[in-house]
């Protein structure tokens, strides 16, 4: 993983989705993302790739 755990993308999520795991990395919850892709652009480590969902 890319992840330096710096919380970059925790800060910029304007749904507040994001975050920190037992172990200092911070994930998505999916289920209230929309997708704006505003944490892969924040992501400076590159850690976060947006992939487009099939219906």
């Amino acid at each position: 993983s890319k992840c330096i755990k710096c919380g970059v993308c925790y800060i910029y999520c304007p749904e507040g989705c994001i975050n920190e795991d037992v172990d200092g990395f911070f994930v998505a919850n999916f289920d209230y993302c929309k997708g704006c892709g505003i944490c892969a652009h924040e992501c400076w480590p590159k850690a976060i790739v947006m992939v487009n969902e099939e219906d």
